[in-house]
């Protein structure tokens, strides 16, 4: 008698799913094209994808259309492209022997894309299917949404530790070639030989931060969408995903997890407009999420250095005493001119980030408003701007305290030498005229009144040139100075106002 095989309603096939997962990395600084035309720009891309395939023959190397991925192109009823791609250089890689004996099942990697940014970040997207450790037998075909979920988990750990060797090996070597790279090309990098950002990027550098995961589900017809959809809704419900049903297709984005369960049967068919869709959707959830992951990261960045430099404009305030002072004035240059980079890469970041958003297409935008709904992204975004508010009111109070503090300074520098000019000018006016003649034999004098009136004439003597010399050097420092403090201070209060 054989023993019936019992499928509950959890039950997935293993041959219908396709699992990727994404994450992102940080390469390196945020590169700075501040200085390059945009035929440069293209020239210079074009430069580093070739020298990329020398290095890397057996890969693919791409460079992003404008608008490539996004909206509709013209002539399909859409409404054009947008003007600046998501992204700098793509590498996609097959791989056939990269393969994971995890607890319960086996993860078997069929290609893996890693996409580089100008902000200093990547993201790699990893492909694969789950197999049975026991292939043998049909009832092993099958697994549990929880089973999935777990086998995944064990996964996702393996490579965000950096276990998985195979992986880890082969983004450090793509991503080392392409830094130096970027630098033969003379691309610079906008924060190379600051000490705070090196540590960072040094801790970071190829670490993937966190993973997000896509399961992809096919069925044979559309009846058997909402089995699938009831066997993957433990998982959604776990990701805060909220389910959204096509003709075709179900699909849910969520935190840490989302889903696509599709017929298959209607890719095929090209007149079918739900083919279309359903395809657009396919490679969205891809690039759109990847994208989301890429961005997320890259604003925290953002925000940490606006943090970092906050700090230590603060820090700076507290340094006392003269040659102090002026310590603290080369390092507030610096300090503001770091704030100022990162105040211009934030300008940037929202730029590309509300263009990309702005120019997605249907499926593409849906993808996205419920990836914010589920992420909560806009308290991330709300985080940045906050921070660059306090970051600009802190450094236009630190800049008017200098200037306030160098101003009055300068002052008391010229009232002494007024007050010791004038002393040394009576002085002088009432001796036989300006000399530098000095008796070092004082007692030789006719009385101690003329022993004092001697000493009393050469010290006005010096004094009266440091007067001299204070009129010529110290009143166009206080001018100049005093003017560029100002100015400083106004700027950024015309930014706050904004």
């Amino acid at each position: 008698m054989t023993k019936k095989t019992i499928h509950t309603v959890d039950d997935l096939s293993i041959n219908a799913l396709e699992i990727i997962l994404t994450g992102p990395f940080q390469i390196c600084d945020p590169l700075d094209f501040s200085q390059t035309t945009t035929d440069e720009y293209k020239t210079k891309q074009e430069a580093v994808k070739e020298r990329m395939e020398e290095l890397f023959e057996h890969y693919e190397w791409k460079i992003p259309k404008s608008g490539g991925g996004q909206k509709y192109e013209r002539g399909s009823g859409g409404t054009g492209k947008a003007h600046s791609p998501s992204y700098y250089l793509e590498c996609s890689i097959k791989c056939n022997k990269i393969e994971y004996n995890l607890e319960k099942y086996n993860f078997a990697i069929k290609e893996m894309k890693v996409k580089f940014y100008e902000f200093g970040f990547a993201t790699v997207s990893v492909s694969g299917i789950i197999s049975s450790k026991f292939c043998n037998k049909a009832n092993k075909q099958k697994i549990r949404s929880g089973d999935l979920l777990s086998t995944i988990n064990e996964l996702g750990d393996i490579i965000v530790k950096g276990e998985a060797g195979q992986i880890k090996a082969l983004i450090s070597n793509i991503t080392k070639k392409f830094v130096n790279t970027i630098r033969e090309n003379n691309i610079m990098e906008l924060f190379l030989s600051e000490k705070i950002s090196q540590k960072i990027t040094n801790a970071n550098i190829n670490n993937i931060r966190s993973l997000h995961r896509i399961f992809k589900y096919k069925v044979n017809k559309n009846s058997e969408i909402e089995f699938a959809q009831t066997a993957l809704n433990k998982i959604a419900k776990l990701s805060n995903g909220l389910w959204k049903k096509e003709n075709s297709f179900s699909h849910f984005v969520g935190v840490a997890n989302s889903a696509i369960v599709y017929n298959c049967n209607i890719e095929s068919d090209n007149t079918n407009i739900d083919g279309k869709i359903l395809e657009r959707y396919r490679s969205e959830y891809e690039n759109v999420l990847e994208t989301a992951n890429a961005y997320y990261f890259i604003a925290e960045f953002i925000k940490n250095g606006l943090s970092d430099y906050s700090r230590e404009s603060v820090a700076i305030k507290k340094l006392k005493g003269f040659f102090k002072n002026i310590r603290k004035y080369k390092e507030h240059e610096k300090i503001e001119d770091n704030l100022n980079k990162y105040i211009m890469l934030t300008s940037i970041f929202f730029y590309v980030s509300d263009e990309y958003k702005i120019n997605l297409g249907p499926q593409g935008k849906n993808i996205w408003n419920e990836m914010e709904k589920a992420w909560s992204t806009e308290e991330t975004t709300k985080m940045l701007q906050d921070q660059l508010q306090n970051s600009l009111l802190i450094t236009g109070r630190i800049l008017k305290q200098i200037s306030n503090k160098a101003q009055r300074w300068l002052r008391n520098i010229a009232g002494i030498f007024t007050v010791i000019g004038a002393i040394s000018l009576v002085e002088i006016s009432q001796s036989k005229g300006f000399h530098w003649d000095f008796h070092y034999f004082i007692w030789n004098a006719d009385n101690l009144g003329d022993a004092m009136s001697k000493i009393i004439n050469f010290l006005g003597s010096i004094l009266a040139v440091f007067l001299v010399l204070g009129i010529f050097l110290g009143l166009p420092i206080y001018f100049i100075w005093g003017k560029r403090e100002n100015n400083n201070s106004e700027n950024c209060e015309k930014t706050e106002g904004k």
